[in-house]
């Protein structure tokens, strides 16, 4: 009898704790987001790869399936931009990707597939534009809920604009692209453009970006630029920015300072001598994650079109900002590489942590928001540089 009772405890202890944990999963928007990944891998697998597989890539980087996304397009799609021959001999012994990427980094012009609404309206003090992969569906959904939620901080009105280009993967494109579609159609947040996805086209995505900002946003007074993996205290970014005039430069971040390109041949950033010499690069803040007033975007803007494309986005910010005499200011409130404690009176002073997972982003949101307790003196960070 005792063995029975003990029994029918322990199976109603498990089917609590398995309720427990179904209605945390339905709570989650990251674990939803998840099983709508997987939900459309599942159809990709089953029923989209029965229907005629997508024109196979062409010079201009996006497919002619891809192409008649039905999003509004404020331009026309440009032409077939055809690959420059000339570096194959250099490019020779290296990875594909330095081959791919000098044969076509004169192609900088792709169509719009997804156009957000972030930019609507004259009022918008701080646009935080993030930098995203396709396939990235939990790392957005875990921005929305936390950090990345559009309202007003201080009197101040805050956006959110997501940037995209097309899945790097050719297996799961159509499941990846039909996620991106119902997000873009739900929260109108997404700007995506006609390219394929690399470490190296994140340059492009940047350049892309401004152009974007100076056509769509000229009323916007300050940027927040970063990665799809950071943590960021919009209520100390405001706060800072308060003291800053839009029409002045401004350009603010972990700065690196006397960086040499690394000619570590297995390291992904190599930089062969052939696209950069013997001399440190600029000036330039960790591309995890800085600040730009709207004036210095349009000044960079226009000094892109000076400068080739460089594979090293946040390096090729610094060049371009040394073009275009835009100074570089350093603040301890940035932290792009590093490990930071779980310590909410931390986090509570910083600005910007970079490498965090949609999980710890969670943990740290839930920490600040709970935790109330006074901190000392020895665990803040001052907004002041």
């Amino acid at each position: 009898m005792t063995v029975a009772v003990l029994t029918r405890g322990m199976k109603g202890i498990l089917v609590f704790s398995v309720v427990v944990i179904v209605g945390f999963t339905l709570y989650n928007p990251v674990i939803i987001m998840k099983k709508k990944v997987e939900i459309l891998s599942y159809l990709d697998k089953f029923m989209w790869r029965s229907k005629v597989p997508p024109a196979a890539i062409n010079s201009s980087n996006v497919t002619q399936a891809e192409a008649h996304i039905d999003q509004p397009r404020a331009e026309p799609t440009p032409g077939p931009c055809h690959p420059n021959l000339a570096y194959n001999s250099l490019t020779s012994k290296l990875k594909p990707i330095y081959k791919d990427f000098m044969m076509y980094r004169h192609c900088r012009e792709f169509p719009l597939l997804c156009r957000a609404a972030s930019c609507d309206g004259e009022h918008t003090f701080l646009l935080l534009a993030i930098k995203s992969l396709a396939e990235h569906a939990d790392r957005r959904a875990s921005i929305r809920s936390t950090w990345g939620q559009e309202r007003v901080v201080g009197g101040a009105v805050v956006r959110r604009v997501f940037l995209l280009g097309l899945t790097e993967s050719q297996i799961r494109s159509q499941a990846v692209q039909a996620l991106v579609d119902h997000e873009s159609k739900q929260y109108n947040d997404i700007i995506q453009w006609g390219f394929r996805e690399s470490f190296f086209n994140v340059t492009l995505k940047e350049t892309l970006f401004w152009k974007w900002f100076s056509q769509d946003c000229r009323s916007v007074k300050f940027v927040f630029k970063g990665d799809d993996d950071v943590f960021v205290n919009v209520d100390n970014v405001v706060e800072y920015l308060k003291e800053y005039n839009p029409s002045h430069d401004l350009y603010v971040g972990d700065v690196f300072q006397n960086w040499y390109p690394t000619r570590a041949e297995h390291s992904k950033y190599f930089i062969p001598l052939f696209l950069y010499g013997k001399k440190p690069y600029p000036p330039y803040a960790g591309g995890g994650g800085y600040l730009l007033s709207g004036t210095s975007i349009f000044k960079l803007h226009k000094a892109a079109e000076d400068e080739e494309l460089f594979p090293i986005d946040d390096a090729f910010v610094g060049i371009c900002a040394q073009r275009a005499k835009i100074e570089v200011i350093a603040h301890r409130g940035f932290r792009t590489y590093g490990n930071i404690p779980y310590d909410p009176c931390i986090y509570r002073g910083l600005m910007v942590v970079h490498r965090v997972t949609p999980n710890e982003l969670w943990l740290i949101w839930s920490l600040l928001k709970i935790n109330r307790k006074p901190c000392s003196q020895f665990t803040r960070v001052s907004v002041k540089p």
